[in-house]
């Protein structure tokens, strides 16, 4: 499944697939924008199969529900709605319009970069584990943000080739980067979701 959406001032485009076999993925992800805020965030239940999704999509509808609070907020609330569920790992950016920052915030192994205008590469550390309602060290990191920037959010499904950096860093496009790293990805018998996001140059002040 491929979508694109532009927000006004942010091109996102996403992808996502279940495992070979199963009828559902346990990949979830969400995008929205107020006139304050772009929000992004991608969730990954445990394993596969109804179960991780049903981890995911409670997740994310956490996050739906409640996306104006600040993303320590939504980390923790997450948390919580995964108590006597199987755990999910999830990653969430916000783009704050207004102070022009950007705020993320990881528990588990999806992939996120940032590629500057000049191509430079910030990759934020994630933190080890996942989310399953226990006790657990949220760590908010604070991104440069820059007009013309690039960004990508991927779950353990995508393999990350190093030939990759250079197609993100210099897109122009995030519909046709997808496209293009779609028909180049290798399949490694897992869900996949993939998305993938440009700040306009000009529409955010």
């Amino acid at each position: 499944m491929i979508e694109h959406q532009d927000l006004n001032g942010v091109e996102v485009s996403t992808y996502k697939a279940a495992k070979k076999g199963n009828w559902c993925s346990g990949d979830s992800f969400f995008v929205t924008r107020t006139k304050d805020y772009i929000l992004c965030a991608m969730a990954d239940g445990l394993g596969s199969g109804e179960e991780a999704m049903n981890s995911s999509t409670a997740v994310i509808e956490a996050i739906k529900n409640d996306h104006g609070e600040d993303v320590l907020f939504l980390m923790d609330k997450c948390n919580r709605v995964l108590v006597q569920r199987r755990g999910a790992v999830l990653s969430i950016l916000r783009i704050d319009i207004n102070e022009q920052e950007i705020t993320y915030s990881n528990v588990g192994n999806i992939g996120c970069n940032f590629y500057s205008p000049d191509g430079k590469l910030d990759r934020p550390v994630p933190s080890r584990g996942y989310l399953s309602g226990k006790k657990q060290k949220i760590r908010i990191q604070r991104i440069p943000y820059e007009k013309g920037m690039t960004f990508v959010l991927y779950t353990d499904g995508f393999h990350f080739n190093p030939g990759y950096h250079s197609i993100l860093s210099k897109m122009d496009s995030p519909k046709d980067t997808l496209h293009q790293l779609v028909e180049l990805m290798e399949d490694t018998n897992d869900d996949t979701a993939l998305l993938i996001g440009k700040i306009d140059n000009s529409t955010i002040k």
